[in-house]
Order: structure tokens, then sequence, then C-alpha cells
């Protein structure tokens, strides 16, 4: 069964397994991909049957649909809710003067004076006028048979195929032989299609069904494919490609099957629904859309129909050469539109009995989700002499060419093209209400058939139908009321409004004729459950009127609990606490076993359920987990995650319930790709006996880290009972969930509840809690692993860490190690520290966060004196990447300034990219001893580097390149740092800018004034040596 052909398909199944005698029935439902059970345990075929049958009544109650069944006969309910027929007067008894005039043009004298066209013509008028009726008009038109096979060959091939096609519609046995013998010597192939057809529809039903199988034989590696929809018509391509077959040849083929095998054609509609219109395929359905005319198939033609309106003529060939791939041009495109509409108009005039099937069955293929979305057009209209601009809103089924002719002719301000293929409104169309007045063509078809607009109202997947539909169906509200519950039901359901208001006036009409509250629960219950706002308040106000009433009836209860609207939800939840406690969780298992998993509000209605079980249901729930085993342990096994969610708090509230499960139940939950049920599983887990889950260690701590966080809160009373009753469990687990603090975290929350278990519950087994532990755990990168050590360390004392890992704790992430660390710190250092302490502060410097920098510059610029400041330490505070940390070095290091600790200085920051720190190294240059020239140059030429970045830089740096270019033109009176000097200017006189240019110019002249010995490249040519080879 299937709400739609289009829906997802469940199937339910009875399975008798090779057991012995007595409890060996099984019943499964296959959904998709997805397989559940009705029976939690092989059971007798009775019970088997019964379960099945409750389960295909409720699916069939919430408005899914029957496609086929094998056996089940026990299962008596229609194949689809269909309205009962408007009561029509007799047909009188005299032959309409029409079909006289019709019988009689086919009078061998006045027959010879018609033209072929009108011969042609006044049969094809026969076989429209034809009824499978046996009324004076029919028995007329029947006695024409001798005289239409004996016309046949008589005139061209258009009147045999017009005589083939009324022959076979009148249904005379008798003629069967004739059509048998055109269909082999017919003049052209349409008339040997016709004539075949013809005499199929004058077979016996065992000479049909001895044809078809023998047809079904010769196509039937096609027949055995198992595939559906899009797919199956890729296969079936693939088997005519191999078979050097077309589809002209399988599609009419099937269709002829089909005509006595009900699979078939579901199976064909399926393919006719989804095969491309393409040059390849079209032919085959061109046959199959004519065929379908003839034997008056309206599914097949409504079908056919929408395909021609959705599908497009594609693009033109480039080439005439080319094979042509588009499957029809804009001509036949519009042919074929057109030509469902006039075989309606027809019929409709001469007010045929299959008219109202065609129109429903040609507005059933308009679907808002296969049409493009609605749009607005800016025109200019000639209007008032001028041209002004128009809008154009084009309705998503613009595109649909019957639109306008059958559905909205009568509607105000409808505009259409000059030849009707787009039509347009000035205004949206407002389709969440019924139309304001009736618009539908053929009204007087419509007000004949009225069970054919209630056919619309429950099938139609399009709102401008509904709407269309609702405002004329208003006149026959009368109609309406007399229809069988099955129908108001439908119409209640719909997801539109207009329609589904239509099924809550009649409804409400029901409700209101009677004071029975058992005869106004089904109505109530539709009610409440349907998408109607307006008549889910009604049912809810009408219900809160009779509460205690009303809450005696468990299927009401429960569907209110299962609804989708929160507010019935609640109510429903209301009126549990007053119902029989028992009936109740009957219906509830019985209900939620047949519940649609993708049903809306499930989930909620699931967490109410619950709710009430661990409520006010608890001890009655809990005495039927052992009454009714068999009912309940088929929830756990249901495709719904909340379903099973249910039917785990409910055993669990038994403490036996655990011993019930059966082990291979409870490995599908622990292995389920769906993590809820898995987390189902888990509980059920977690209730087991402290003996079995303490050989379970392992698989706990597994579960207490697992990304899922309903996982971990399932397995959390289990870990808890397990670490109080075993030291050496407990201690496991610690060190597993220690572990997992040092991983990556799989899921969020995860370190969290690995925190929380082991700062709380094993806090006593937390394992890794001394010093050296507590130390990884704070450098680690995992902010798990950096949280647990900060709890760690809170039992620490100062004394387990050095003054350098104090300080570097204070730039820590986490605010309490830092408070920590600048605790041990004002604990550890005494009032004058030494060097070395001093030494070891040096990672504070690094510190980010405001509060451990406030507390840096603090104890560095205030509580450390200048003494317990070496020269390294004040080095490495200037080289210091933080400029708040050089400026304080820059400025202790000043204190002590001396030539002695000149050299040291100008080394070690000679190489700092920083302006400002190459600017203060400047002022350490004219504290170089320079009585000893041999050890200046030396020094000064380890200084190249340095000399040069500072020389090099441009527009920035000017007093420090002042500075440098004055010490070094104060260094030339000595050979040797003349030497020195003279490297530097020489390179820079080439790259310096025309700013500093003169004054190495002038530099490199005084060396050469005071030594000449010098080499300067600069001043003086030299030719290149010469190479040889």
């Amino acid at each position: 069964m299937r709400d739609h052909p289009r829906d997802r398909q469940t199937t339910v199944d009875l399975v008798e397994l090779d057991l012995p005698d007595g409890s060996r029935c099984i019943v499964t439902v296959r959904q998709g991909t997805s397989e559940s059970s009705l029976t939690a345990a092989p059971t007798s075929r009775d019970e088997a049957e019964r379960k099945a049958l409750d389960y295909l009544r409720r699916r069939l109650a919430a408005g899914d649909r029957l496609v086929r069944r094998d056996g089940f006969d026990a299962l008596d309910v229609p194949e689809a809710a269909r309205p009962t027929g408007a009561k029509s007067p007799a047909a009188p008894q005299a032959v309409p003067s029409a079909i006289v005039a019709l019988a009689a043009r086919f009078h061998p004298a006045p027959w010879k004076l018609e033209s072929p066209e009108r011969r042609a013509r006044a049969a094809w008028r026969v076989a429209e006028c034809s009824v499978a009726d046996d009324t004076p008009a029919q028995r007329t038109l029947r006695a024409l048979v001798p005289r239409l096979v004996d016309l046949l060959g008589s005139g061209d091939d258009l009147l045999d195929l017009c005589l083939a096609a009324a022959i076979g519609r009148l249904g005379d046995p008798g003629a069967a032989e004739a059509m048998r013998e055109l269909s082999q010597r017919g003049r052209s192939a349409a008339t040997q299609r016709f004539a075949h057809q013809a005499w199929l529809m004058l077979q016996a039903p065992e000479a049909l069904r001895a044809h078809t199988d023998a047809v079904a034989a010769e196509w039937q590696d096609t027949l055995d494919l198992t595939d559906n929809g899009g797919d199956l018509a890729d296969r079936l391509g693939e088997k005519l490609d191999a078979n050097r077959r077309t589809w002209a040849h399988l599609l009419p083929a099937w269709y002829d099957i089909a005509l006595v095998r009900p699979d078939v054609r579901v199976r064909l509609l399926d393919v006719l629904r989804a095969l491309p219109l393409e040059a390849g395929t079209f032919q085959g359905v061109r046959y199959v859309y004519k065929t379908a005319e003839l034997r008056r198939d309206t599914e097949v033609v409504g079908v056919l129909h929408a395909r021609f309106e959705n599908t497009g003529p594609g693009a033109r060939p480039t080439s005439q050469r080319r094979k042509r791939i588009r499957a029809y041009g804009p001509r036949t495109r519009d042919y074929l539109r057109l030509r469902g509409w006039r075989h309606l108009r027809r019929l409709a005039a001469i007010e045929h009995p299959a008219a109202p099937d065609l129109a429903v069955q040609l507005l059933l293929g308009l679907a808002d989700g296969d049409q493009p979305e609605a749009r607005d057009e800016h025109r200019w209209a000639y209007v008032d002499g001028r041209y002004q601009r128009t809008l154009r809103h084009h309705h998503a089924g613009a595109g649909w060419l019957i639109v306008p002719k059958l559905l909205l002719p009568e509607m105000p301000g409808l505009q259409a093209g000059a030849r009707g293929k787009r039509w347009w409104t000035q205004m949206p169309l407002d389709v969440t209400r019924p139309m304001p007045e009736r618009t539908e063509g053929l009204r007087a078809m419509w007000d004949r058939h009225p069970d054919a607009l209630l056919r619309l109202a429950m099938g139609s997947r399009s709102a401008l139908v509904h709407a269309v539909v609702a405002r004329a169906l208003q006149d026959h509200a009368g109609f309406v009321r007399e229809q069988p519950e099955p129908v108001l039901a439908a119409l209640l359901r719909s997801a539109y409004d207009p329609t589904a208001a239509i099924g809550f006036d009649a409804a409400r009409a029901r409700v209101e004729a009677t004071t029975d509250t058992a005869a106004q629960v089904p109505w109530l219950r539709l009610m409440v459950t349907g998408p109607h706002a307006a008549a889910r308040d009604y049912a809810l106000l009408h219900l809160a009127s009779h509460p205690a009433a009303f809450a005696r009836h468990t299927d009401l209860v429960v569907a209110m609990l299962l609804a989708a609207d929160d507010r019935t939800r609640r109510q429903g939840g209301g009126l549990a606490l007053l119902a029989p406690a028992a009936e109740l969780l009957v219906e509830l298992q019985s209900a939620l076993l047949a519940a649609d998993a993708a049903a809306p509000g499930l989930a909620e209605g699931a967490a109410a359920i619950e709710a009430l079980l661990k409520g006010s249901l608890a001890t009655a729930a809990a005495d039927a987990v052992l009454a009714h085993p068999g009912a309940l342990l088929p929830l756990l096994d249901h495709p719904a995650a909340a379903v099973v969610g249910v039917g785990t708090t409910w055993l669990l509230l038994h403490p036996a319930g655990t011993a019930l499960l059966p082990p291979p139940l409870l490995t599908r939950l622990l292995s389920a790709d769906d993590l809820d049920r898995r987390a189902c599983g888990v509980r059920l887990l977690a209730a087991l006996p402290d003996n079995v889950l303490r050989g379970q260690v392992g698989l706990l701590g597994d579960l207490a880290v697992h990304e899922h966080a309903g996982i971990r809160a399932a397995i959390g009373p289990a870990l808890r009972r397990v670490a109080a009753a075993d030291t050496e469990a407990a201690q496991a687990l610690a060190h597993r969930l220690h572990q997992a603090l040092f991983q990556a975290e799989p899921g969020e929350g995860v370190h969290d509840d690995a925190l929380a278990w082991l700062t709380q519950d094993l806090a006593a087994f937390a394992p890794a809690r001394d010093p050296s532990g507590t130390w990884r755990a704070l450098q680690a990168r995992s902010t798990g692993a950096q949280r647990y050590g900060a709890w760690a360390l809170g039992s620490l004392q100062p004394a387990d860490y050095s003054l350098r890992q104090q300080a570097t704790l204070v730039r820590h992430a986490d605010v309490t190690v830092r408070d920590w660390g600048r605790r041990a710190i004002d604990t550890t250092l005494p009032a004058v520290p030494t060097s070395e302490q001093s030494a070891d502060l040096l990672p504070l410097a690094d510190s980010t966060f405001d509060d451990a920098v406030a507390y840096t510059q603090a104890l560095f610029g205030e509580r450390l004196p200048d003494d317990a400041l070496g020269t390294e330490l004040l080095i490495a505070w200037v080289d210091h990447p933080q400029a708040w940390v050089q400026a304080l070095g820059r400025a202790r290091l000043v204190r002590r300034m001396s030539a002695t600790e000149a050299s040291l200085c100008l080394m070690r920051l000679s190489q700092h990219p920083s302006p400002q720190v190459q600017l203060f190294v400047t002022q350490w240059l004219l504290e170089l001893p320079v009585d000893d020239p041999v050890q200046l140059a030396q020094q000064m030429r380890a200084l190249t580097p340095y000399f040069l970045a500072v020389l090099s830089q441009v527009h920035r740096g000017r007093v420090a390149k002042s500075r440098i270019t004055a010490f070094l033109r104060a260094q030339t009176q000595a050979p040797e740092t003349a030497a020195v000097v003279a490297e530097i200017f020489a390179r820079q006189v080439v790259t310096a800018s025309l700013t500093d240019k003169p004054q190495y110019i002038a530099g490199l002249r005084d060396i050469a004034a005071k030594h000449p010995q010098v080499d300067l490249p600069f001043l003086s040519w030299k030719a290149p040596a010469i190479r040889t080879a």
C-alpha cells in the first residue's frame, strides 16, 4: 500500500518459518530499504494474521491506499474511497432523434450521396455515441453492426479505421472475425492497429486471456524486471537495445497484457510517467495514447496528456541530415494538447457518461510540483490612445492549454494569447480559499455529475484545481453531506484548505446531527488529526465540553497524542489522565506499532507519551510489560526512532523488563546506523544486571565518550553503578575517560561529560593527578585535557613546580590556572630575588591575557630591583617581540650602560629588526673601546650587517643612520678601521639615495687622502682581468 504512486511503498508480509508446529509465523513490514517486524518472536498463524490486519486497517484509516494484496481475505476494505454518484432520473425509453438520424445515414440510398469525408465522420460519430448500456439508443446503434461490417473495404482507408473503432466499441462479438481479417489486411498500419484493438474488445474473457498470455510469453524478459519508474524505463531501454526492438513494439504489447493483468498496468503507468519523450520513444507513446482513446481508458489518456502539457517540443535540429532528437515540434504538441480538450467537448455535448471521467483525469495531471514558479511580466499595451505599462501575472499552470478552456473560462479578468497557448491575469490568484464565483467550463456536465467534482477534490495535487472545485461543490453541499465516511475522511485530510473546508462542513453536520458521543468520535478524530485549522478548533472546543465522556474512547485519545498540532497533543494529554489506563495502554501499543515514521509530530507525540508513562501511567504501564510483552517488544523494532524510545522507556518501567529482551534485538539496536536508535539500545544495555556490565567495562568506556549525546546520557546510570560496586572497573573507566580528554573531541559535549564524570562520580579514581601528570594535561593541545589539568592543579602545592614552571602557568589559557600561577609566584619569590630567579620569570613576558600582562608589568617594573636583573636577561627583554617588554628592557638597560657591556649588547642586539631597538643600539657605539684599532676593526667588521641594515633603510631611521654615519667617519684615523669603513661606504654609495650619497663620497675621499694604501675601487678604474679559455 502507498499514499500516492510517487510516494514510498510499504509491503506487509506474513511469513511462515520452517519451525515445529505451533509458533512459526512472523509479520514483516518493508518500507524502502528499512524492514521491521510486527512480531517480536514467531507466533501462531491466527495471532500473526490478527496483527497484520490491525496494522493494515490502521494505515488505511490514516489515508494510505491499498495498491494490491495477495491473501488477507479478511481485510474487507475498498481499494479506494469513491464518492457515490448523483441520483438521476431514469433514462427515457424513446430513441433520441439524433441517434435515429445517425442510423438513417447508413441506409444504402443516402449513403451513396455522402462524400468520403462525411462517411468517415458518420462512422466515427457512431463510435463516439456508443455506450455499454442496454438502452433503446444503444440497441439501435448495435443493429448497425452488420451494415458496418458490409461497408468494410468499400471506401478509403480512413473509413475502414472509423468503422473498426465503431464496431469495437459497439461490442458485438459476431464482428470479431471481420476485425481479425482487417487487422491483417488493412491498407495502413493505423487501420490494422485499430482493427486489432477492436478484435481484442470483442473477445470473450477466456480468449482474451489466452491471447495476452501468448504476448506476455514473448515479452517475459521485460516483465521479469523488478525496477520501478525511471529505473524501470532505463532497464527496458537496455533490453530493447539488446534485442533490437523499439518502444513502438514494447508499449503496445504491455498495454494489451494490461487488459487482464492489473500488475502490468500499474508498471506501465509508472513507465509512461517516467519515460523521456524523445524521438525513440514517442512513436510507442503515441500508439498507446490513441489506443487508450479507443478503449476510453481515461487514466492513461490523462497521464499522457499531462506529459504533453509539461514537455516542450525541444530544440530544433541544426541539420536536416541529422537524426531528429526531439519527440515532436510545436504544432504537433499543440495538436495533442487540443485533442484531449476537443474529445472531451464532443463527449460533453452529447452527455456521454465517459465525459466526466475524462475531464477528471485531464485535470488530475495538473500538479503544482511539476510546474514552474509563477512569474510576473511587464508589458506595454495600447490603452486609451497611448502606450501604458501593464502587469501580467502568469500562474504556475499558465503553460497548460486546457486550463483556460476547462477550468477558468468563466473567470473575470482572465486573458489569453491569440492561440490560447498561455493565459494570465492582472493580479495573482488567491488559491488558498474557494473562488468567489464558479469559473469552470462545461458547468452543465459538472452539475450532472458532482461525484466527478468530488473525485477531483480527493485526488488533485493543484491548489488552483482545489480552489475552483471547492467553489463548485458549495453548490452541491447536500450531495457532499450524503457521502460515505471514507470520502469525507479523504476531504478532511486534504492538505488544501478549500477542500478540507468542504469536508469539515459535511463532518460538522454529522456531529451536530447526533448526541451519541460514540457516533461523534470518528468525525472528531478526523477533525483533530487533520490539517484544517477551523475543523481542529471546532473539534477541540467540542471535546472540551464533555472531557470525561470522550476520554473513554481511547482511540480518540491516542490519535490526539500522536497528532501534528501541539495544542491537540496537549489536550490529548489531559484526556489521557481521565481515560481507563488498561484500555489506553493497549491502544497505545497498537497505534504506535502502526505509526508512520514520516508522520509530522511523531517525535513530539512520542515525547508526550513517554512523559505519561513515567508519570500517571507508570504503575499500569509497568504491569503491562509482563502482561503484553508480545505487543511491546515490536515497538523496539519500529522504523521510527521516537517509537523505539517509547518502547524502551516502557520496557524499563518493570525491573524484569530487560529479561524479556531477545539478544538479537538488542544487538540490532546497538549496531544501528541511526544514533537515536543506538542510544535506545544503550539504555537497555545500561539496565542489564551489574554482574553482566562489570564484564563489559571496555564497552561502557567507549559508550561514555561516544559522539552522540543521547548515548552518553543513556550509559551514565550503568557507569555510576559499576564504578560504585567495583574499584577495578572504576579505575579502568576513569583511565578510559582520561585518555579521551587528550584526543580530538568526536562530538560536541564529549569532553564536558568526561570531565563531569572524572571530577564528580569518579573523582576518587581520576588518574594522573600528580605534578607530572597535571603538567602534561595543562600543556596538551586538547581543551578538555587542559581543563582536567586545571582541576587537578587545585590539589597541588606551589613547591611541586619550579619558578619557571609557575611563570609558564601564568600565561595559560585557563583563568584558574593563571590565578594559581600568580599565587604560586607570590608565595615562592623572595623580596630580593637572585638573578637566576629573575631569569626564570622570563616566560611571563609571553603573556597575552590582560590579567597576566598587568601582573607581569607590575612584577618586572616594580618588584624586581636592578641588582636582580642580569645583562643577558635585559638583552632578552630588549630582544622580545612584545613592544612593552622591549621598552621596559631598554629603560632598565640604560641604567647600567658601561663600556664592559657595550660589546655584548651591540653583538646581541645588532640583528634586531625593530627600528626602536636599532636606535637604542647606537647609544652603545660610543661605549666601544677605541684604544686598540685592531680589536675595534674586528668588532666593526662583526657589526657590519647591523651597519648595512640601518643605513639601507629608506625614509625611516634617520636618527640612527646619522649616528652610525658620524661614528663610522670618526673611525677613519687608523688604517685598520678605515678599511672597514671604506667597505661599508663603497657599498652604500652605490645603493643609497641622493640625500645620503654625498656623505658617503666625502667619507671615501677622506679615507683616500689619509690612507692611500687602502684599496678604493670606487675612485680608481681598474681594467678587469682577461680570461683565457
